[in-house]
């Protein structure tokens, strides 16, 4: 499901970057982020990630705080809380 309205995004980049998806109720799982912007990221994973709510990104040593903008099964599209978290993608592509 997706929220309502047309929502402008930026060019977004293909990446393979392994991450684990932490809910606000405490449920950690396994997802693989497969494209990045400055404000946002598609994720995949094997949850159906619940619209609107807030979650945390686990990247090993750094972690991204992203609201779930749409999810259907097997993926996900975030919008970074933190607009300046973008920068952590750079960091992982190098």
């Amino acid at each position: 499901m997706r929220l309502p309205g047309w929502v402008e995004r930026e060019e977004r980049e293909a990446v393979s970057i392994d991450a684990s998806v932490v809910l606000q109720d405490g449920r950690t799982f396994p997802a693989m982020i497969r494209d990045v912007s400055a404000n946002g990221c598609c994720v995949e994973c094997d949850e159906v990630l619940p619209v609107a709510e807030t979650i945390r990104l686990d990247l090993g040593e750094d972690s991204i705080e992203a609201e779930v903008r749409w999810a259907l099964s097997g993926a996900a599209g975030l919008q970074l809380v933190n607009r300046n978290a973008g920068d952590k993608w750079a960091q992982r592509r190098r």
